[in-house]
């Protein structure tokens, strides 16, 4: 009787680097799938020198097993640089082809993700055996299909994380709001607006706290400035690598209001009503995907503007209508995992898992 090749996944993404985003999507797709996703793939030509004998010998342990990339998501789909660690990914390890379910693009438009970044959709076109899953929102889908191939929304893979993680004993207090500014070295926000928008609120309810969360290692000096702006409501709450323990942080929010991307995905995966400030175009593929709207906080904006959309995400109407996107998008993205997990536990073959046949739902 025949037996099934062992099968194994190579991870491939921005993670181990003290930013909360990057570490919560490789926890989310850990806990989805049954692979311990130990196969992580360096990014850089010279990671792969410096990394030499790690890869070797992740090569020798898993000698025999068919291999796929798994892109973890993060806005790198349509960048040069990203293709070419898809590329060595494959190559190093030897893999069949490559697994992208949930990951994002920056829109044509965007200017400051384009000014960070290198497109090249050619680049990405040339690689092979990649199977296009989904993507994270309505933008990437638009440029995926002007650029590379039609691919279905099936939301950003963080939103999976508490259908698979229980935070039921958390209670949500409303007399706590949350805020995760982003420093590259600074906030793109005016904090001095937002910390205006806070006291406002403050005198309007009853507010006992404000954790400001520092969700990557950049962001801390930044956090700790505008907590003393906010004053003594204010507590520093810092990624220290804990995924779990600052998503319980965040699920304990009243309110919570978010530069940092991920940390909107957070909390509107938690239910707490989250005010997304938007930069660039991967904030509002997000927002898109589960309001149906580009978030009206822009660079710029005011504090009444800020006021206005506080009181606009907290209305039960629009909550209601999130959670059920973001449900939603949970089942899409839960069958994502399980059309790996089939492939993983020999239940399908590699063709099947990269190639779905015509008529079959992508995912």
């Amino acid at each position: 009787m025949a037996t099934t090749p062992t099968r194994r996944l190579v991870y491939l993404g921005w993670h181990g680097f003290m930013n909360f985003g990057d570490d919560l999507l490789r926890d989310t797709w850990q806990a989805a799938l049954t692979d311990d996703l130990s196969l992580s793939a360096p990014l850089s030509r010279r990671d792969y020198v410096s990394q030499a004998p790690r890869v070797a010998m992740d090569r020798m342990r898993t000698a025999g097993a068919e291999r796929l990339v798994l892109l973890g998501g993060g806005t790198t789909v349509g960048f040069a640089n990203w293709a070419g660690h898809a590329r060595r990914a494959q190559l190093a390890y030897d893999a069949a082809g490559i697994l992208i379910p949930g990951a994002g693009a920056a829109e044509s438009t965007d200017t400051f993700a384009l000014g960070l970044q290198e497109q090249g959709w050619s680049d990405w076109a040339d690689l092979s055996g990649v199977a296009l899953m989904g993507v994270r929102g309505p933008l990437t889908a638009r440029e995926c299909a002007a650029n590379w191939m039609p691919t279905p929304v099936i939301g950003d893979p963080a939103l999976l994380y508490p259908a698979l993680i229980d935070f039921s004993g958390e209670e949500r207090d409303e007399t706590t709001i949350g805020v995760a500014l982003g420093a590259d070295p600074e906030s793109r926000f005016d904090p001095h607006v937002v910390a205006e928008a806070l006291r406002r609120i403050s005198m309007a309810e009853r507010i006992d706290r404000v954790k400001v969360f520092a969700l990557s290692s950049s962001d801390r000096e930044g956090a700790e400035r505008f907590a003393r702006m906010v004053g003594p409501l204010a507590e520093v709450i810092t990624f220290e690598g804990d995924v779990e323990a600052t998503m319980r942080q965040i699920a304990r929010c009243g309110l919570f209001i978010s530069e940092r991307l991920h940390g909107a995905v957070a909390a509107v995966s938690l239910g707490v009503p989250t005010v997304a400030l938007s930069y660039a175009s991967k904030c509002d593929d997000f927002w898109l995907s589960v309001t149906g709207a580009r978030s009206p906080i822009t660079v710029g904006h005011s504090a009444d503007e800020l006021l206005a959309e506080v009181r606009t995400v907290r209305e039960p109407a629009y909550q209601a209508y999130v959670a059920a996107e973001v449900e939603s998008l949970q089942g899409t993205l839960g069958r994502a995992a399980e059309r790996i997990n089939r492939w993983l536990a020999g239940q399908s073959s590699t063709t099947e898992v990269l190639h779905p046949t015509t008529g079959s739902s992508p995912i």
